[in-house]
């Protein structure tokens, strides 16, 4: 079933390798390598914090990052099969500055990937839609910048 995870901002210690495999030896990222460099050049290599029991990802030239991530079983165990890392950069604006959906996402989850990764933008879009002043949410990876007011964020998804 497609609701066979949760969103989160926390994610608990034991799962420092899963988070790991995702974000750094993601099979995927190949497709993307140009885009990745470049993003690492503009904002800074993303790095794992673990502070009491607790995750979390920090970008050396952005100290507000915040992060999302798509996890599937309990809160003790729970393995993350997507994040996102985002700042609001500039006062109209939230930047994704790292997206990831595990590759396996699309065999043990009921619509697979694609449904992750939804979830984790619209879940950005809402977060846009209710900070004072965000007009625009921008994905790093991508050429396009796209207003938050387009209809279903299609550029985004």
């Amino acid at each position: 079933m497609a609701d066979d995870f949760r969103l989160t901002s926390r994610l608990p210690a034991s799962s420092r390798a899963a988070l790991e495999a995702l974000l750094f030896f993601n099979v995927r990222q190949h497709a993307l390598r140009d885009e990745i460099e470049a993003t690492i050049e503009r904002f800074g290599i993303p790095e794992l914090i673990e502070s009491q029991g607790w995750l979390r990802i920090e970008v050396a030239g952005l100290p507000d990052v915040q992060c999302l991530y798509a996890v599937r079983g309990d809160k003790a165990d729970a393995e993350p099969v997507g994040a996102v890392v985002y700042v609001r950069d500039s006062i109209d604006r939230i930047t994704i500055v790292h997206l990831s959906v595990a590759p396996d996402a699309s065999l043990n989850l009921a619509g697979g990937g694609r449904i992750v990764l939804n979830r984790l933008l619209h879940q950005i879009r809402r977060v846009a839609r209710c900070t004072s002043g965000i007009r625009r949410v921008e994905l790093a990876y991508r050429a396009r910048r796209t207003s938050h007011r387009e209809a279903g964020y299609a550029a985004l998804a």
